[in-house]
């Protein structure tokens, strides 16, 4: 057996489902998830005379990852047929873009695993419908229509990746990506996000690839990794005793942990592609691309370097940007104090949403800035609100005013604090004497007295800070 130095070369090829309300060229409910074969049309099983008319709401969504993508724009919007026959394509073609997909020559840049960044050069990003979901059951395969027609993005990378690390990186950028973008919901578990790999090695010292192999559809990051790596591997071993790698499609199969050989690929398959001629083509000018991009949202990029201006911790930054529900909420707030917003939203709301869910969150982010309002003009300290933000969210209807006035609140200067632990050092001086060695026990002391005392309104670490700096005098 020879052995010899082979370097992974990877693409990656992802079919991301639009978000849309409608499909991609019908006015069918563009939701799959509810009772099978309800939210179809005419237009989607391909019966004759039907027309197609173009979702423009799906050509913005698209239009808003082109430029996130950093991409060159096509200047006109045109689609084609890919024709072959398959029980899940009804017309017996798809409606695609061959010849000019709306994005080309783009990049995103991904995390490495030595904290650096590396560029990920994107080839095209294509609009297209997707087909009818296939179900096997027993001996029968069974054909759910409702996602006949639903709005797709196929986005293909050049083979730039050369691990299954960077591979899973990639995904999961354009996974937060889509997110931010609100474009789709991104859910590879669910299969709103599908991701084929290709796959192949070459020698270390070669500029020539080897034979591409094809793992399609896999459905989580994890899984990315562990496919990845398993036909590495086997290639690998392959060619160390000279067999040739064979041209195949495989699929993972996470039960049992191996890519399994779906079928050969002998030649490319000629789909004779031609214009699709009940679309004609539509100018996407500068005027209208531009207009468009006013809506769009900001990248995680672009949120991470907000978030870095603000001196936000790295901790912070990385919950925020797996969670988009935790930055909307934090943009929505829109307090002058960006870094403390984040404190408070991490101590005090992010417990309550691990508790009822996100979806069950009663406190809205104008209630959130008030609450922080009043830390700044000192009407209520940091213990206040760890009391103020659970009831709000149990009371919804009560204002902030009202839950302050119910609990009492009184906010003591420092001053007061100091006068209040002079009168309690006077009043225990019997029990300071006792322990005069042990200033721990004395310090707790007069922090549970100053806390009775000021029915817990006091800020524990001011007093404690007090309490220090009398004892070290006394």
């Amino acid at each position: 057996m020879e052995t010899k130095k082979y370097v992974p070369v990877i693409g990656v090829e992802i079919h991301l489902e639009l978000n849309t309300k409608t499909k991609m060229f019908s006015q069918a409910i563009n939701s799959f998830s509810k009772e099978e074969n309800t939210n179809i049309s005419l237009i989607d099983l391909g019966f004759l005379g039907t027309l197609p008319k173009v979702n423009e709401e799906a050509v913005k969504k698209a239009i808003f990852l082109a430029s996130a993508l950093n991409m060159n724009i096509e200047s006109a919007l045109c689609f084609d047929r890919k024709n072959y026959f398959y029980p899940d394509l009804p017309k017996g073609y798809q409606i695609t873009q061959q010849f000019r997909p709306i994005g080309t020559n783009g990049f995103i840049n991904i995390p490495t695993q030595e904290n650096q960044q590396k560029q990920i050069a994107i080839q095209r990003i294509h609009l297209e419908e997707d087909t009818a979901k296939q179900i096997h059951k027993d001996e029968f395969t069974y054909l759910d229509y409702n996602r006949a027609g639903a709005p797709l993005i196929e986005i293909v990378t050049y083979p730039v990746m050369s691990s299954a690390e960077e591979a899973a990186a990639y995904v999961d950028e354009i996974r937060k990506l889509a997110l931010f973008l609100k474009i789709s919901d991104a859910k590879l578990e669910e299969g709103s996000l599908r991701a084929d790999i290709n796959l192949s090695l070459k020698e270390a010292t070669s500029n020539e690839f080897g034979t591409k192999v094809e793992i399609k559809n896999i459905n989580s990051i994890s899984n990315i990794k562990k496919a990845i790596n398993l036909e590495i591997e086997e290639q690998t071993n392959l060619l160390n005793y000279a067999q040739k790698v064979q041209q195949v499609t495989k699929r993972y199969d996470d039960k049992n942990n191996l890519n399994k050989v779906l079928r050969e690929k002998t030649d490319s398959v000629d789909y004779r592609y031609f214009p699709e001629t009940n679309i004609p083509c539509f100018a996407l000018t500068n005027e209208y691309k531009n207009q468009v991009l006013l809506e769009i949202k900001p990248t995680p990029e672009q949120v991470k370097l907000k978030l870095k201006e603000a001196l936000i911790s790295d901790f912070y930054i990385d919950q925020i940007l797996n969670n988009v529900d935790f930055w909307e909420y934090l943009d929505s707030v829109d307090y002058h104090n960006l870094e403390k917003t984040t404190k408070v939203f991490f101590a005090e709301i992010v417990p309550i949403i691990n508790k009822v869910g996100f979806q069950n969150l009663n406190i809205k982010p104008s209630f959130l800035k008030q609450v922080l309002e009043k830390l700044e003009e000192n009407k209520i300290n940091l213990q206040h609100v760890k009391k103020i933000l659970p009831i709000k969210n149990k009371e919804v209807n009560l204002t902030l005013d009202e839950i302050i006035h119910n609990l009492d609140i009184k906010v003591y200067t420092r001053e007061e604090l100091e006068t209040l632990l002079d009168e309690l050092i006077n009043e225990h001086q019997e029990y300071i004497s006792k322990n005069t060695n042990n200033n721990d026990k004395i310090e707790k002391f007069l922090m549970g007295q100053a806390m009775k005392k000021t029915k817990s309104n006091a800020n524990p670490t001011e007093l404690s800070e007090i309490i220090s700096k009398k004892l070290a005098f006394n």
